[in-house]
């Protein structure tokens, strides 16, 4: 190939280290938030809650249950936190080796405090978000790490893991942690539910993060990666 593209700096590190291509030879083109992710308002997202039963406050994750999600180290961050309030919902459909998640649901006793709602239509998702006391995106590797911007375009604080690409979805707007650090993990869950000056400081934030990521910057970056090809 003349040029490559990828989603991330960080996928473009890996494309260079696991198939010695020439950084110079590779194009990042970061994707855009759809229109659809936005801030909702208060008798959107009532009305939403009352569709679904959902609490005034929940966590949430967004994503397939598989193993590069990390969802153990989530799981045992929810138990740590000892907010049974405060119930984690996990929407995404099943992938594979998911079955550890479940097992472990139980073994931590956090059956009435975790929701799998399986796959939700694409049109609920900006909701889902909105109505969050926060996303969680615990991920060990991501290729950019949607959620996080999609979230922050609906005006939802969010807590992720500081490896691979996600660093550079989440910017300065959210309050990251190692992948396998519970207890940071734990501290930074309660640290959205009690302290709102943190939370509103994250949220405008976000708004400005999300921002930068438009199909219409994606599509002038494409559009020269594009003629680097032609003139290669």
């Amino acid at each position: 190939a003349r040029r490559i593209i990828t989603i991330s700096e960080s996928s473009r590190q890996d494309v260079v280290r696991f198939f010695r291509v020439p950084e110079q030879r590779i194009d990042v083109v970061y994707p855009g938030v759809a229109a659809a992710f936005r801030p909702h308002s208060p008798a959107e997202l009532a009305a939403f809650r009352q569709a679904k039963g959902l609490p005034a406050r929940y966590f949430l994750h967004v994503g397939t249950l598989q193993p590069r999600k990390n969802i153990p180290v989530l799981l045992e961050a929810l138990a740590l936190l000892d907010r049974p309030d405060i119930p984690l919902y996990l929407v995404g459909g099943k992938g594979w080796l998911y079955e550890e998640i479940f097992t472990q649901v139980k073994a931590l006793n956090l059956e009435d405090r975790v929701v799998f709602t399986g796959f939700v239509p694409e049109a609920e998702v900006p909701l889902w978000h909105a109505g969050a006391a926060a996303l969680i995106f615990p991920s060990i590797y991501e290729g950019f790490g949607m959620p996080v911007v999609e979230a922050m375009a609906c005006g939802a604080p969010v807590i992720a893991s500081d490896v691979s690409s996600i660093p550079e979805a989440a910017g300065d707007a959210a309050l990251l942690f190692s992948p396998q650090d519970v207890t940071a993990l734990a501290t930074h869950m309660a640290t959205v539910l009690d302290r709102p000056d943190v939370v509103a400081t994250m949220v405008a934030r976000g708004y400005r993060q999300a921002a930068r990521f438009t199909w219409t910057a994606a599509g002038e970056a494409l559009r020269l990666a594009y003629l680097r090809a032609i003139e290669a």
